[in-house]
């Protein structure tokens, strides 16, 4: 039972641990700004022939804004869609 208890927990702790260490915040709308800059800024500097780097704060702030306007459940279905490869069509 204690095993159970103890694989219980450290599976809790790696749930928060991970998005804290990756996106450096719990909130939905603030990992998929990050992630959406990440994102726009790779492919903005490969097509300028740069090396990706750091993603800049100003990228960031406009995703930010972008998803400000989204609901946390919103944000979390983009989230997890972003995860697992599901891409939804533009509407």
């Amino acid at each position: 039972m204690r095993i159970i208890l103890g694989l219980i927990a450290l599976i809790v702790a790696a749930l928060v641990i991970w998005p804290l260490a990756t996106y450096g915040t719990l909130d939905p709308c603030r990992m998929l700004a990050k992630d959406m800059a990440r994102e726009a800024y790779s492919k903005m500097a490969e097509a300028m022939g740069a090396e990706p780097g750091k993603t800049p704060e100003a990228a960031e702030r406009l995703a930010l804004m972008a998803t400000s306007q989204y609901s946390e459940r919103e944000c979390l279905t983009q989230l997890k869609d972003r995860w697992l490869g599901i891409r939804k069509p533009a509407q």
